[in-house]
């Protein structure tokens, strides 16, 4: 720019003498007067205009260096995506440490106001294999039941991040992907997936909610409520997922891809094929006007053994639905997202759930890095399970919907570390309106490497 500012002063200044200026020594020299002036007055006005605009500068590089720190492997499912998405020249490693405190607000009188912690740590490696692979481990270790036992029946968990309630470090995934040169080499369009797998990991992904340690905490916000995912108690579990794409690498507006999956229903390693967990979803990704929109549509049935609402007898059922997970761009700051989920009436509590928000980025406050999420959700509370909530759970199930409203800032202290504050409020919890409505307040840190 300095190189620019002085060439333009330099042809103007010459353009500005008279023609016959060019006869003697002494318009030489005035000349040269002339340009050494405009350059100084160049430097000045370099100065004035870095000095002015200095902390839009020092804005934008700390954006581009958290913007370079998403791209590297953040939190386990940052990493877990980078291993799906990219081919790792090299050995690569990384973890997270991630602290929840969270309370019930004086409002619940019925729950007492209590406040307890957990935490959460990963450690995950991402190795290349064979000329289109990667294998991932991730390695978890936690503590802290948090507030979730104080709390009556709720459809949705107030932290998806509580797992393992115990001191020791257990191997949650490992698993192998591989891509296959087909049509060709350049455009590989066909994929495997094979191992010890969160589905959440594959299906139902979401570019504004699906982290619990980034995004938003309650478990309606994090993954599909209406989705009965296969594996252990937490999701996890042997399984094997194939995807296609079927738009072309050379076209870089839409992109089309399926991908199918068949976990174990149960976790326990044990005749995984007998009763499995299968989906299959379609995603579109999608430009507009340089926006970026994803639209996932998706079918599952978990063929585990369900009794019927109704019947006791009939203990043989299986839990199937459909639903969706869209998110788009709104600006270069907002967006948006919307889910939506609808299981089986004779075996689920729950028949069909939906949530929506969206988050913002802190540009127009001056803190690029931070972000502002907001959300809705609400499960509707299946008339079969009105019936018999008595029965089964102790108490009369007599509103139509639960709703689910949380809020968060993530606030970016530096590189490596940030904090989050965090609200949460229920209303008609569990499906009884006789209940009062629970606010849950709450602080996340998270460190990565």
């Amino acid at each position: 720019m300095k190189r620019i500012l002085k060439s333009i002063f330099a042809v103007a200044a010459i353009l500005l003498l008279p023609i016959s200026s060019f006869a003697g020594e002494e318009d030489v020299r005035m000349l040269k007067e002339r340009i050494e002036m405009l350059e100084k007055r160049s430097d000045d006005l370099e100065k004035e205009l870095r000095q002015e605009h200095k902390p839009l500068l020092k804005e934008m590089s700390e954006h581009i260096s958290s913007m370079e720190r998403d791209l590297d492997m953040v939190d386990y499912r940052t990493a877990r995506i980078k291993a799906l998405t990219e081919k790792t020249e090299a050995f690569s490693i990384g973890g997270d440490l991630s602290l929840f405190l969270q309370g019930i607000g004086s409002n619940s009188q019925d729950f007492g106001t209590k406040a307890d912690v957990s935490y959460s740590g990963d450690l995950f490696l991402i190795a290349p294999v064979g000329p289109y692979g990667n294998i991932y481990f991730r390695g978890d270790i936690g503590q802290g039941e948090g507030i979730a036992p104080s709390l009556p029946n709720t459809f949705s968990g107030p932290n998806a991040d509580l797992e393992f309630n115990e001191p020791k470090f257990d191997v949650a995934e490992a698993w192998y992907f591989t891509e296959f040169p087909f049509p060709d080499v350049r455009d590989k369009r066909l994929e495997l997936t094979v191992g010890k797998i969160d589905p959440t990991g594959l299906f139902d992904a979401n570019a504004a909610a699906n982290s619990e340690t980034n995004q938003f905490i309650a478990d309606i916000f994090v993954n599909n409520a209406a989705i009965e995912f296969g594996g252990d108690a937490n999701g996890y579990g042997a399984g094997i997922s194939a995807a296609y794409r079927f738009t072309s690498i050379y076209n870089k507006g839409l992109n089309v891809s399926g991908r199918i999956g068949m976990f174990e229903g149960d976790g326990d390693f044990k005749d995984a094929l007998d009763n499995p967990f299968l989906i299959g979803e379609l995603g579109i990704r999608m430009p507009y006007y340089g926006l970026i929109g994803n639209y996932r549509f998706y079918v599952w049935q978990n063929r585990t053994a369900h009794t019927d609402l109704m019947d006791s007898s009939k203990n043989d059922l299986v839990n199937q639905g459909l639903g969706f997970s869209l998110d788009q761009q709104v600006s270069s700051n907002m967006t948006l997202f919307a889910r939506y989920g609808i299981q089986d009436k004779d075996v689920s509590r729950n028949d069909y759930v939906f949530s929506l928000g969206g988050q913002i980025i802190g540009n127009n406050w001056k803190r690029g890095n931070d972000v502002l999420g907001f959300a809705y959700g609400a499960s509707h509370v299946n008339s079969k399970y009105r019936d018999v909530s008595s029965t089964l759970d102790g108490y009369e199930a007599d509103a139509e919907y639960e709703h689910y409203m949380e809020a968060y800032y993530k606030y970016w202290a530096n590189k490596n570390l940030t904090v989050s504050s965090d609200f949460q409020y229920i209303a008609n919890p569990g499906g009884d309106s006789r209940k009062n409505s629970i606010f849950i307040y709450g602080i996340r840190m998270q460190v990565t490497f």
